[in-house]
């Protein structure tokens, strides 16, 4: 008879996260952390069907784009986890998390061992803090308002044109009107010294808030 295999004995738990629409150099960032750290885990896109997101274990999200399709109010028991992961780890934008269904918000600069420690939590079902963020995530943040003399508002709208967002994306996104969203901007745009569109994404990227989307020019002129 051939030999027995022997069997691990206490083998790591294959984890399913899917990654919401995000900035690409964002989702790319997580998938080859998230990969480094474990391979057990998996990381996919969003799945756009309910189907699909019954095979995946967690939802990575950023609030300040929306909730995805099949979260909130239409979420049921075969939902998976959903997991906020946002530059914004403040009190609004927690609230908007709660407000999902999210189980938490992790800030988009901890390290791949530090959010895949959170993300093996949720899948156990163990309590975890709510806001998971570090010390340099809310340096980085506050010292830009300071700089430039921005209001936290501000400084999410700033983000997410960066990274493609329309004003009707961004309007729904932060749950205000279209009219205040182009206040924000013009304000903005006034505080760091920039007249279009374009202006502020070179001025987003030089500030760390990430990559415009290839393909995703600026559909506003404001």
């Amino acid at each position: 008879m051939p030999p027995e295999v022997a069997l691990p004995t206490n083998p790591r738990r294959s984890l399913r996260v899917a990654v919401a629409p995000d900035a690409p150099v964002v989702v790319a960032g997580v998938k080859a952390l998230l990969r480094s750290a474990d391979s057990a885990v998996t990381v996919v896109d969003l799945p756009d069907t309910v189907r699909g997101l019954s095979t995946v274990d967690v939802v990575l999200y950023d609030p300040l784009h929306g909730v995805p399709a099949g979260f909130g109010a239409q979420a049921n028991a075969a939902t998976p986890a959903l997991v906020g992961f946002s530059w914004s780890v403040r009190g609004d934008t927690e609230a908007t998390a709660r407000s999902h269904g999210a189980c938490c918000l992790l800030s988009k600069d901890l390290s791949g061992a530090r959010i895949l420690q959170t993300l093996r939590a949720v899948q156990s079902g163990q309590r975890t803090a709510f806001v998971v963020s570090t010390t340099s995530d809310t340096t980085a943040r506050a010292r830009t308002r300071v700089v430039d003399g921005l209001t936290a508002r501000e400084v999410d709208i700033l983000q997410m044109i960066t990274e493609g967002l329309s004003n009707d994306e961004i309007a729904r996104g932060l749950y205000l009107s279209i009219n205040s969203v182009k206040t924000y901007i013009r304000t903005a745009y006034r505080k760091i010294g920039v007249t279009r569109r374009p202006q502020a994404v070179l001025w987003g990227v030089h500030h760390g808030f990430g990559q415009a989307r290839p393909g995703h020019g600026p559909a506003d002129d404001t």
